[in-house]
């Protein structure tokens, strides 16, 4: 990328600028980072929101289990009394 003295010398040099010359003036020539400016004013508090949707929660749990007491499975309730099953696996 051109610097800022690059650029001026290749345009004053009476050469044609290309878009990659314009484009390097652009987007490639800054000027020295300033000082952070002062902290504004804090802003006033937004309106509450609407109260969001009834979440759902574990309401019990029956395992199942084999002759040899292992865990094999089972059904969870939820507190909208829906039910999704447990799956046990081992490693």
């Amino acid at each position: 990328m051109a610097t800022k003295e690059e650029l001026k010398v290749l345009f004053a040099t009476g050469k044609k600028p290309t878009g990659d010359d314009f484009t390097q003036l652009i987007d490639g020539v800054e000027g020295p980072v300033g000082p952070q400016g002062p902290a504004g004013v804090k802003g006033t508090t937004g309106a509450k929101g609407d109260k969001g949707d009834t979440g759902v929660g574990v309401k019990s749990i029956a395992l199942t289990v084999d002759t040899d007491g292992k865990v094999t499975g089972g059904t969870m309730t939820l507190t909208d009394d829906s039910t999704a099953p447990i799956t046990v696996t081992t490693a």
